[in-house]
């Protein structure tokens, strides 16, 4: 799976590792971390050809959520 103009960086990676870690250790590898954020690109990517509306939405409450710093 690839996508033009996006690659996910090391520390991308890292941080995605580190939250699977948490949520779903069988899958706490780099591979697996670097599929799943190009899903999620993709995935938000189609969204907002979808519903735009909806892609807003869901901008606005990730900003109001509180960041994890752990």
């Amino acid at each position: 799976m690839s996508m033009s103009g996006y690659t996910p960086t090391e520390e991308d990676i890292a941080v995605m590792v580190r939250e699977l870690k948490k949520t779903d250790p069988a899958n706490a590898n780099p591979e697996y971390a670097r599929q799943m954020l190009i899903r999620m690109k993709l995935m938000y990517r189609e969204l907002g050809r979808i519903d735009e509306e909806l892609l807003h939405k869901e901008m606005v409450s990730f900003k109001a959520e509180p960041a994890d710093e752990s």
